[in-house]
């Protein structure tokens, strides 16, 4: 189920992401992890898909978009909005 709502996610022209944070049971008081969410947009079928991940960095939705060919938009914790357009 996983696969397919992520391949359905990626066919998008636009993707929407946000990131969040979260303690998770088993781990350090201290540690941070995060969730990403990615979601399609208004004009076709909504699809939402989480992704947990022990650190914050600009390597997971790469990782997680690899095969994007579109518009991915976020807003960083710097409050700069970024825009990657993967061909």
């Amino acid at each position: 189920m996983v696969d397919a709502i992520k391949t359905y996610l990626l066919k998008q022209e636009t993707l929407h992401a946000d990131e969040t944070t979260l303690q998770v049971l088993g781990r350090s008081a201290e540690s941070t992890s995060y969730l990403w969410l990615y979601r399609t947009g208004r004009c076709v079928s909504p699809a939402v898909l989480y992704d947990y991940q022990m650190t914050w960095g600009g390597e997971h939705p790469r990782k997680f978009l690899t095969a994007l060919r579109g518009i991915y938009m976020w807003t960083a914790i710097q409050v700069t909005t970024k825009l990657l357009v993967l061909h």
